[in-house]
C-alpha cells in the first residue's frame, strides 16, 4: 500500500466539501491504485468513506440551517430505491464491466465540467418544483451510487440548481445529505455480500474528514471556475487510467 494514500485521501475530503461532489469518483481509483484493493471491495469501501466525509462536512458547515425539506424528501426516497437496485447490480456484474462503466463515467463528467460555464451570479428567478423530474433524477443517481460507489453529487448539484437552489453553499448542503442517504443504503447492501477492511476504511474516512473541514473553510474563498477545471482534468486522467486497466 502506497503512503500517498493518506495525503490523497485528505484531498478527497477537500474536493467533496468544495463541490458537494466528486468524493466517490476519486476514492475508488485511490483505493484501487494506491491501496491495492480489488474493485468491488473498493466500491463497497468508497460508499462508507463518502458517507463519513459528507457527515463531517455537514456538521462543520451546519447545513441544517439552509435545507428545503421537499427537495430532500423527494430526492431521498427516490435515491434510496435507486441505491438498493444499483447495489444489487453492482454486486453481481463482472468486475471488468464495472471498471469500464466507472471509467466512462469519469471521462463523461470530466468533459462536461470542462465544457460547462460557471454562472457569474446565481439566478433568482422562481422555478416551479417538479416532483416527477426530481424523483427520476434521484433514482438515476441512486442506481449509479449502488453500481459504482459514487455519491452522485456531480449530478445532484446541477439538478438542484436547475430546480431552484441557486446558491452554491446551499446546493452543496443538500447534496451532502442526499449523498449520505444513498451511500449508507448501498453500503449496507454491499456489506451483506462483500467483506471490507474496516481499519483501512476508517483511516481513509478520518484523513478525508480532516480534508472536508479544510474544504468547508475554503468554500466561499476560492474561485469555483479554477477549481472546476483542475478537478475536471484530474477526473479525465483517472478515467483514462481505469479504462486502460479494464481492457488490459
Amino acid at each position: 500500500m502506497s503512503l500517498l494514500l493518506w495525503p490523497l485521501a485528505f484531498v478527497v475530503g477537500i474536493i467533496l466539501a468544495l463541490f458537494g461532489a466528486g468524493g466517490g469518483m476519486t476514492t475508488v481509483p485511490l483505493l484501487v491504485y494506491l491501496g491495492g484493493i480489488p474493485l468491488k471491495e473498493a466500491v463497497a469501501m468508497s460508499l462508507w468513506v463518502v458517507a463519513g466525509v459528507s457527515l463531517t462536512a455537514i456538521i462543520h458547515q451546519r447545513v441544517w440551517k439552509v435545507l428545503h425539506m421537499k427537495l430532500l424528501i423527494t430526492f431521498g426516497i427516490s435515491g434510496i430505491i435507486g441505491s438498493l437496485a444499483g447495489a444489487e447490480i453492482g454486486i453481481t456484474i463482472a468486475e471488468q464491466l464495472q471498471s469500464a462503466l466507472f471509467a466512462l463515467l469519469l471521462v463523461v463528467v470530466s468533459i462536461w465540467l470542462l465544457l460547462k460555464k460557471m454562472d457569474p451570479a446565481p439566478s433568482h428567478k422562481k422555478r416551479t418544483f417538479n416532483y416527477i423530474l426530481a424523483a427520476a433524477v434521484g433514482t438515476t443517481i441512486g442506481i449509479l451510487t449502488g453500481i459504482l460507489g459514487v455519491g452522485g453529487g456531480f449530478l445532484l448539484v446541477p439538478a438542484l440548481i436547475w430546480l431552484g437552489v441557486s446558491q452554491m453553499p446551499v446546493t452543496v448542503a443538500h447534496s451532502l445529505i442526499l449523498i449520505i442517504l444513498n451511500s449508507v443504503v448501498a453500503g449496507a447492501r454491499y456489506a451483506e455480500a462483500i467483506e471490507i477492511d474496516v481499519i483501512l476504511t476508517s483511516g481513509v474516512v478520518i484523513a478525508a474528514s480532516l480534508g472536508a473541514i479544510i474544504g468547508g473553510m475554503l468554500l466561499k474563498k476560492i474561485p469555483q471556475k479554477h477549481l472546476q477545471k483542475g478537478f475536471a482534468f484530474a477526473l479525465l486522467v483517472l478515467g483514462v487510467a481505469m479504462g486502460s486497466k479494464s481492457f488490459i
